[in-house]
């Protein structure tokens, strides 16, 4: 993650007054560039200052019992399959690291032997992917299978998909 992007994790983290005072005696262009970075964390949905930071996320860990949690176990592997098989490797291998999956055999069967050695090339780093990311993945993933399957589309992901890639730029 670069620099500007933890700063503006950081950020996030405080309380809105801290905030602008902090960037108020940062030169203009990091302002701008906090700022953006800043508006894209609230368009993933993450909130501010208060107890809905960031930081609160990271603490509370996976101890909170998720529902998208639920939904995943419960869902057809064929399900979770159409949701994954045109993300990354390395987020598909979050996703499958986040727990025991009942159908994560039947998913890795599914997958060509070459995304199959991907997402098992990407497996160590993914098991340590912090806690709120791992929510923010299942939590997204759950919500799209409750969409409709997207026909063929052109050219052009389906809105959880452009959530999910903007969400893993902040992985870089």
């Amino acid at each position: 993650m670069s620099g500007h992007r933890q700063a503006a994790v950081a950020l996030h983290a405080l309380a809105a007054a801290d905030r602008e005072l902090i960037l108020a005696e940062l030169p203009a262009a990091d302002q701008h560039t906090l700022r953006g970075h800043l508006a894209e964390l609230r368009e993933l949905g993450f909130e501010s200052g208060g107890s809905g930071t960031l930081l609160a996320a990271a603490k509370a860990g996976g101890a909170a019992a998720m529902p998208a949690l639920e939904r995943l176990q419960a869902a057809a592997v064929q399900q979770i399959y159409a949701a994954l098989e045109r993300e990354p490797a390395s987020l598909v291998a979050q996703v499958l690291a986040a727990q025991r999956w009942r159908w994560q055999a039947e998913f890795l069967a599914l997958c060509t032997p070459a995304r199959r050695s991907a997402i098992q090339a990407a497996a160590p780093a993914a098991s340590a992917a912090a806690p709120a990311r791992r929510r923010f993945l299942l939590e997204a993933l759950a919500q799209r299978l409750g969409q409709p399957a997207p026909a063929a589309q052109a050219g052009h992901a389906a809105a959880p998909g452009r959530l999910l890639q903007r969400m893993f730029a902040w992985m870089r």
